[in-house]
């Protein structure tokens, strides 16, 4: 087997390639999306290798290959979706939705806001949720530029980032820990 190097100095000038070879500014909406998602996604296996819980490890495992899928249809022009092996599907979106219902339904949610920072893990979770969001803003934006031809990408990080909050509240809930909610001084 070959070696292969990582380095190849053709984005020292500030732009990259995307899948089609087409080379863009790094600050392009595309490398913002997927560059995003890629921090989230790092972030996942930051939490996944902190947990102990095989159940966690394997949906933490199943959502980072869909943000796989993701990223490669954001780094590839609409034209050339057809060099893609696979694209996030309908059903992968009904699973991650099937996946919130469960675990929703097994916890007590309180009706206030949540501080974050209960513990490790859920704090990991959090992250990689606000990560998501943003990830999800970026994609937006480039939506509105561009038109992504799935429209399994949007409500995915949509749904995904209730997901990675109601994994961390399940996180605390399964160590017996209290959600922590903000207070509000009392006024004079």
């Amino acid at each position: 087997m070959k070696n292969f190097s990582i380095t190849t100095k053709a984005g020292d000038g500030g732009d990259t390639s995307l899948l089609n070879s087409a080379r863009v500014s790094k600050t392009d909406p595309r490398p913002e999306a997927y560059g995003t998602l890629d921090e989230a996604n790092a972030f996942l296996g930051l939490a996944k290798a902190t947990s102990d819980s095989p159940e966690l490890q394997r949906t933490i495992t199943l959502v980072q290959n869909h943000l796989y899928l993701i990223n490669a249809e954001l780094a590839c022009p609409t034209d050339y979706l057809h060099l893609l092996k696979r694209v996030l599907e309908t059903r992968d979106l009904s699973e991650l939705e099937e996946l919130e219902k469960t675990i929703e339904s097994s916890l007590k949610l309180p009706r206030k806001f949540v501080l974050y920072g209960t513990c490790v893990l859920s704090a990991q979770l959090d992250t990689a949720r606000a990560m998501i969001r943003r990830a999800e803003r970026r994609t937006v934006e480039l939506h509105r530029l561009e038109p992504l031809a799935n429209e399994n990408i949007l409500p995915y990080l949509n749904r995904l980032s209730d997901v990675l909050f109601l994994l961390a509240r399940r996180v605390e809930s399964d160590q017996g820990l209290a959600f922590d909610h903000p207070t509000i001084a009392d006024e004079p």
